[in-house]
């Protein structure tokens, strides 16, 4: 039996995630203790396990035990985080609003971004990218691999993209103004190749959705839809598959309220219905491509989709949602007015020595580590069982499928070779290799280097 994977061990410490194969799945607060005067603007985790979540009045707040209990490592009155991500467990970045938003006069902090090289535990700004030039901050950003970084902003303007290769030792900044009035988010699927998207007006009353692509790293950009009404505006972008896509449409108080997505990888894109009426729509995100979830209202919590946006129901919390990342189809986090969890009913978390695996299975360490071109794992099965092998990357969205087969009890190899879904050499970074039966899951984070 031949097919897997291909990693490099971050920690020592395994995560183990299992579960009863009839059990449902559900969304529940962690303990995170919300600001009164902010909602979480964006979080980041890097495994089901670690993760850091940044809000408007200059708080950073970090967890290493799934959500159970969170640490406040940083404060600034003058700050507004908007964006955090983490190229591996040890460095990472938080962007800013910046200075000069009228609807944030206590924003006024000329830092756009802060850096951590200590898991998060104390930040320090970015001296190079505060100037009067590139004086508006970071909305979104996405960390491609352990070395790439994109990031756009701002919501009311101006337009600007920010890149770094080298792991944030320098940057570059684009001014947009030509392609949009302001950015919002951004999702690259490979380092030369992405999305952002944004309003074509600084003044939202004014403006229509704009979804931007580029495929050379950022350099020149094409404009692949502008949504059909004014006075809404383009705000997360989310990718479950290479093909599928959302993106999120928020009005300030006009109706019906829309969404847009793609089936064929983002060269088209179709306006679809979310509601006949008002909701305040910020984040979306998907488990897959059928199955997800939008929010950002003050008083009604998140909506669910079972069959990819064409009938949507309440899910009964979740306020003022404006990021979900997804690690599967059955793990996730999604961030607003606080930080929820999403996992089957019965579901447990470990972080432990592998000592007392609840697993129906044991499973090797793959080898070469790190690897490349390729990479092989054994396990071993204790009882007959389906068994699925994923590889996915630190976003969520999965890479390829390497397994779905029924196996008997045996001992097994199997291999990666790199390559993600359509055959494509997957770029040098951080993935996460799962094994799942019908009882249990076991998933472990490593790394490709090129």
């Amino acid at each position: 039996m031949k097919s897997t994977i291909s990693l490099y061990l971050i920690f020592a410490t395994a995560v183990i995630i299992y579960s009863g194969a009839m059990s449902q799945a559900k969304w529940q607060k962690t303990a995170y203790i919300p600001s009164p005067a902010s909602r979480i603007n964006d979080g980041f985790f890097l495994t089901p396990v670690l993760g850091w979540v940044v809000n408007g009045v200059g708080q950073i707040h970090r967890t290493s035990d799934g959500g159970n209990s969170w640490q406040k490592v940083f404060e600034s009155s003058i700050t507004h985080f908007r964006s955090v991500g983490f190229l591996d467990s040890l460095n990472g970045y938080a962007g800013c609003l910046g200075w000069g938003d009228p609807n944030n006069p206590s924003s006024t902090d000329t830092n756009l971004i802060y850096r951590s090289s200590n898991s998060g535990q104390t930040w320090t700004p970015v001296i190079s990218l505060s100037s009067a030039v590139i004086k508006r901050g970071f909305c979104g950003m996405h960390v491609i691999n352990d070395s790439v970084i994109v990031a756009v902003g701002r919501v009311r303007g101006p337009a600007w993209f920010y890149k770094t290769t080298d792991r944030g030792q320098t940057w570059t900044a684009k001014d947009m103004s030509s392609y949009a009035g302001g950015l919002i988010d951004v999702r690259f699927t490979h380092p030369d190749t992405g999305f952002c998207v944004g309003l074509t007006n600084s003044n939202h009353d004014s403006s229509s959705g704009v979804i931007l692509f580029t495929s050379d790293g950022g350099a020149t950009w094409t404009k692949r839809i502008t949504t059909a009404r004014k006075g809404e505006w383009c705000w997360k972008i989310n990718f479950p598959s290479r093909n599928v896509g959302y993106v999120s449409l928020q009005r300030n108080s006009l109706s019906p309220i829309y969404f847009v997505k793609t089936t064929d990888g983002g060269i088209t894109w179709t306006e679809k219905l979310f509601s006949n009426s008002y909701y305040f729509v910020q984040g979306i995100g998907f488990a897959n491509d059928t199955l997800g979830w939008a929010g950002g209202n003050s008083a009604n919590p998140m909506y669910e989709t079972t069959n990819g946006g064409e009938s949507w129901h309440s899910v009964g919390l979740g306020r003022r949602i404006n990021r979900i990342r997804m690690f599967s189809n059955t793990f996730g986090y999604a961030v607003g007015d606080s930080v929820y969890k999403y996992t089957s009913t019965g579901t447990g978390i470990i972080a432990g020595n592998g000592s007392e695996r609840p697993l129906n299975f044991v499973l090797g360490n793959n080898f070469p580590n790190p690897f490349n071109p390729e990479t092989r794992v054994q396990f071993t099965l204790r009882e007959a069982s389906r068994v699925v092998i994923t590889i996915f990357d630190i976003h969520g969205s999965i890479v390829c499928t390497l397994l779905n087969e029924h196996l008997s009890a045996g001992e097994y190899t199997a291999r990666w070779d790199g390559a993600n879904e359509a055959e494509e050499p997957a770029p040098s970074g951080a993935y996460f290799f799962r094994l799942q039966t019908e009882k249990s899951t076991e998933t472990r984070k490593m790394m490709l280097v090129r």
